[in-house]
């Protein structure tokens, strides 16, 4: 796989790390959890 050259690159924002390094729980991963916590919830409600 190629890679760009430093000349080739846009320049990065002062505010957008170099690296995508997450400190913090990002929303959708609570939403996803929610879901499927609501779907599964669902289906052994209904199953009987």
């Amino acid at each position: 796989m190629a890679t760009k050259s430093a000349s080739n690159a846009k320049p990065r924002p002062d505010h957008v790390p170099e690296e995508n390094v997450y400190e913090k729980m990002h929303w959708m991963v609570i939403v996803t959890y929610l879901c499927a916590a609501v779907a599964v919830a669902a289906m052994v409600i209904n199953a009987g």
